[in-house]
Protein backbone atom coordinates (compact mmCIF):
# COMPACT_ATOMS: atom_id res chain seq x y z
CA UNK A 1 0.00 0.00 0.00
CA UNK A 2 1.50 3.53 -1.02
CA UNK A 3 1.04 6.00 1.82
CA UNK A 4 0.81 9.57 0.46
CA UNK A 5 1.79 12.98 1.71
CA UNK A 6 -0.61 15.81 1.17
CA UNK A 7 0.82 19.20 0.97
CA UNK A 8 0.56 22.70 -0.04
CA UNK A 9 0.97 22.92 -3.70
CA UNK A 10 4.68 24.09 -4.26
CA UNK A 11 6.87 24.33 -7.30
CA UNK A 12 9.22 21.34 -6.43
CA UNK A 13 6.94 19.04 -7.09
CA UNK A 14 6.94 17.53 -11.20
CA UNK A 15 3.72 18.46 -12.64
CA UNK A 16 4.20 18.41 -16.26
CA UNK A 17 4.11 14.42 -17.14
CA UNK A 18 1.02 14.38 -14.57
CA UNK A 19 -1.77 12.56 -16.99
CA UNK A 20 -5.22 11.93 -15.15
CA UNK A 21 -7.38 11.20 -18.47
CA UNK A 22 -8.95 14.74 -18.18
CA UNK A 23 -6.97 16.83 -20.62
CA UNK A 24 -7.99 20.05 -18.80
CA UNK A 25 -7.42 19.00 -15.31
CA UNK A 26 -3.43 18.08 -16.71
CA UNK A 27 -3.66 21.58 -17.57
CA UNK A 28 -4.61 22.66 -15.24
CA UNK A 29 -2.12 21.82 -12.81
CA UNK A 30 0.85 22.35 -15.02
CA UNK A 31 0.09 25.51 -16.23
CA UNK A 32 -2.53 27.75 -14.06
CA UNK A 33 -2.69 25.90 -10.37
CA UNK A 34 0.52 28.56 -9.25
CA UNK A 35 -1.51 31.26 -10.53
CA UNK A 36 -4.24 30.75 -9.08
CA UNK A 37 -2.56 30.49 -5.63
CA UNK A 38 -0.38 33.53 -6.43
CA UNK A 39 -3.79 35.28 -7.17
CA UNK A 40 -5.37 34.08 -4.17
CA UNK A 41 -8.15 32.46 -5.52
CA UNK A 42 -7.53 28.52 -4.90
CA UNK A 43 -6.21 26.67 -2.68
CA UNK A 44 -4.02 23.83 -4.26
CA UNK A 45 -3.05 20.55 -2.32
CA UNK A 46 -0.51 18.04 -3.88
CA UNK A 47 -0.02 14.32 -2.94
CA UNK A 48 2.80 12.91 -3.80
CA UNK A 49 4.17 9.57 -2.94
CA UNK A 50 6.06 9.33 0.47
CA UNK A 51 9.75 8.70 -0.75
CA UNK A 52 9.50 10.55 -3.61
CA UNK A 53 8.22 14.25 -2.72
CA UNK A 54 8.76 15.31 -6.49
CA UNK A 55 6.74 12.90 -8.28
CA UNK A 56 2.98 14.48 -8.56
CA UNK A 57 0.54 11.65 -7.90
CA UNK A 58 -3.06 13.93 -7.36
CA UNK A 59 -4.18 17.01 -6.50
CA UNK A 60 -7.37 19.17 -5.28
CA UNK A 61 -8.70 22.71 -5.13
CA UNK A 62 -10.43 24.45 -2.62
CA UNK A 63 -11.91 27.97 -2.72
CA UNK A 64 -14.83 29.67 -1.37
CA UNK A 65 -17.69 30.04 -3.02
CA UNK A 66 -21.76 30.43 -2.54
CA UNK A 67 -24.88 28.50 -3.41
CA UNK A 68 -28.56 30.41 -3.86
CA UNK A 69 -30.77 28.88 -1.23
CA UNK A 70 -32.79 28.47 -4.12
CA UNK A 71 -30.53 26.00 -5.68
CA UNK A 72 -30.55 23.78 -2.79
CA UNK A 73 -32.53 20.57 -2.02
CA UNK A 74 -35.48 21.49 -0.26
CA UNK A 75 -34.83 19.62 3.17
CA UNK A 76 -31.70 21.66 3.46
CA UNK A 77 -32.93 24.94 1.96
CA UNK A 78 -36.03 25.18 4.59
CA UNK A 79 -33.36 25.43 7.22
CA UNK A 80 -31.35 28.21 6.09
CA UNK A 81 -31.99 31.71 5.33
CA UNK A 82 -33.39 33.07 1.70
CA UNK A 83 -30.19 34.51 0.56
CA UNK A 84 -27.03 33.14 -0.74
CA UNK A 85 -25.18 30.81 1.89
CA UNK A 86 -21.31 30.20 1.92
CA UNK A 87 -19.70 26.83 0.90
CA UNK A 88 -16.28 25.65 -0.07
CA UNK A 89 -15.90 24.93 -3.31
CA UNK A 90 -13.56 21.45 -4.49
CA UNK A 91 -12.78 22.98 -7.96
CA UNK A 92 -10.82 20.06 -9.40
CA UNK A 93 -9.45 16.81 -7.82
CA UNK A 94 -7.78 14.56 -9.94
CA UNK A 95 -5.40 11.61 -9.85
CA UNK A 96 -2.48 10.50 -11.97
CA UNK A 97 -3.57 7.18 -14.30
CA UNK A 98 -0.34 5.58 -12.24
CA UNK A 99 -2.51 5.74 -9.00
CA UNK A 100 -5.70 5.47 -10.09
CA UNK A 101 -8.08 2.51 -8.71
CA UNK A 102 -5.52 2.71 -5.04
CA UNK A 103 -7.74 4.59 -3.39
CA UNK A 104 -5.60 7.97 -3.85
CA UNK A 105 -8.93 9.85 -5.04
CA UNK A 106 -10.79 8.74 -1.74
CA UNK A 107 -7.64 9.84 0.29
CA UNK A 108 -8.30 13.35 -1.35
CA UNK A 109 -11.75 13.50 -0.84
CA UNK A 110 -11.24 12.82 3.02
CA UNK A 111 -8.53 15.42 3.14
CA UNK A 112 -10.32 18.40 1.34
CA UNK A 113 -13.13 17.40 4.00
CA UNK A 114 -11.50 17.61 6.78
CA UNK A 115 -9.60 20.60 6.05
CA UNK A 116 -13.19 22.49 5.03
CA UNK A 117 -14.11 21.17 8.77
CA UNK A 118 -10.97 22.53 10.19
CA UNK A 119 -11.79 25.95 8.34
CA UNK A 120 -15.50 25.97 9.37
CA UNK A 121 -14.49 26.04 12.91
CA UNK A 122 -13.16 29.56 12.04
CA UNK A 123 -15.56 31.07 8.70
CA UNK A 124 -18.97 28.86 8.37
CA UNK A 125 -19.78 27.03 5.43
CA UNK A 126 -23.16 25.40 4.53
CA UNK A 127 -21.45 22.54 2.69
CA UNK A 128 -18.91 21.41 0.25
CA UNK A 129 -19.71 22.26 -3.90
CA UNK A 130 -18.11 20.00 -6.71
CA UNK A 131 -18.86 20.53 -10.45
CA UNK A 132 -18.39 16.81 -11.82
CA UNK A 133 -16.59 16.53 -14.80
CA UNK A 134 -18.44 13.51 -16.02
CA UNK A 135 -20.98 10.69 -14.79
CA UNK A 136 -18.38 8.77 -13.32
CA UNK A 137 -17.09 11.76 -11.32
CA UNK A 138 -20.72 12.04 -9.91
CA UNK A 139 -21.13 8.83 -9.12
CA UNK A 140 -17.55 8.63 -7.31
CA UNK A 141 -18.83 11.75 -5.74
CA UNK A 142 -22.33 10.37 -4.41
CA UNK A 143 -20.85 7.22 -3.31
CA UNK A 144 -19.40 10.13 -0.08
CA UNK A 145 -22.50 11.04 0.35
CA UNK A 146 -22.81 14.21 -1.87
CA UNK A 147 -26.35 15.04 -3.37
CA UNK A 148 -27.18 16.49 -7.43
CA UNK A 149 -28.69 20.16 -6.78
CA UNK A 150 -31.84 20.19 -7.98
CA UNK A 151 -31.44 20.77 -12.48
CA UNK A 152 -28.02 20.55 -12.18
CA UNK A 153 -27.31 16.80 -11.77
CA UNK A 154 -23.18 17.29 -12.46
CA UNK A 155 -23.23 20.10 -9.22
CA UNK A 156 -23.11 18.30 -6.04
CA UNK A 157 -23.21 19.24 -2.17
CA UNK A 158 -22.22 17.87 0.53
CA UNK A 159 -23.86 19.47 3.58
CA UNK A 160 -21.69 20.18 6.27
CA UNK A 161 -24.11 18.46 8.70
CA UNK A 162 -21.76 15.10 7.38
CA UNK A 163 -18.78 16.45 7.82
CA UNK A 164 -18.46 19.03 10.49
CA UNK A 165 -18.80 17.36 14.43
Amino acid sequence: MTLYCIRSFDKAVDATSFCCGQPLLDEYIRRYASQDVRRNVARVFMATPEGDSRYLAGFFTLSAGSVGCSELPESLAKKLPRYPVPVALIGRLAVDAEFQGKGLGSILLADACQKVANASTMLAVAGIVVDAKDAASASFYQHFGFMPLPGQPARLLLPATAFCA
